[in-house]
């Protein structure tokens, strides 16, 4: 398309949708970004690792706690934050993709404030299960995992398989439900992808862990390294 052409129905569009902040519904001065300045710098960007047990800041980014853990924490923010959370939903269960950019953004400052990552991890994005992923369009996982991948220069492998297609963990009233509802429902690609490898398992959010924890045994018992797990947001 023209430029002129572009430019025409870019005013159209304003003129008759004009582009509003996704979290305070203040209108901007351009569809570039999903949100104002203001809105934008109210999320608050975590510093640390964290235990995925007890949830406490792993300032030297190791274990102090909890050692019998398969895996470290690594939450870029927190769900409590009413912007973050804001965007998270809409990516997730309203289909806008197109916050992808601006998501991985948040993901990449996270990193680069812990130290960003070196050359021997491969991104392992936590899947969904066929259909659900049919239906959504979209694996939010891997989405996140491919602007991670791009950034660091690291491969993204889908090594894990959902097997069953199961209730959303949302749905799920506490840890035990959550457990069970995610209990053996992945299984390895192919073993020889991960063994030997440091692996930064990414998903969007991180719960009760039941997910995480799930996915972590089954890379473990196919002799995968070290394994850090990476949100956007902790609850």
């Amino acid at each position: 398309m023209f430029p002129f052409l572009i430019s025409a129905k870019n005013l159209v569009l304003d003129i008759l949708f004009p582009p509003i902040c996704l979290n305070c519904q203040k209108h901007l001065e351009t569809r570039t970004t999903p949100l104002c300045e203001n809105c934008h710098s109210l999320i608050k960007i975590n510093s640390t690792f964290f235990c995925p047990i007890c949830r406490a800041r792993l300032a030297e980014n190791k274990k102090i706690c909890h050692f019998d853990s398969p895996y470290l924490l690594a939450a870029a923010g927190n769900y409590d934050d009413p912007v973050l959370q804001n965007l998270i939903h809409s990516f997730k269960y309203r289909k806008m993709d197109f916050l992808t950019p601006l998501l991985g953004e948040i993901i990449i400052k996270y990193l680069n404030l812990i130290g960003g990552l070196n050359s021997n991890f491969i991104i392992v994005p936590i899947p969904l299960h066929f259909f659900r992923e049919k239906s959504r369009g979209f694996n939010q996982a891997k989405l996140l995992g491919e602007i991670v991948a791009r950034h660091f220069n690291l491969p993204i492998i889908d090594a894990l398989k959902r097997t069953k297609n199961n209730d959303s963990q949302a749905k799920c009233k506490d840890s035990e439900s959550r457990a069970k509802n995610v209990a053996d429902c992945f299984k390895i690609k192919n073993s020889e992808n991960i063994k030997g490898k440091n692996i930064i398992l990414i998903d969007d959010v991180f719960t009760s862990g039941a997910t995480m924890a799930e996915a972590a045994k089954i890379l473990k018992q196919n002799g995968c390294r070290k394994i850090i797990s990476l949100v956007l947001a902790k609850a």
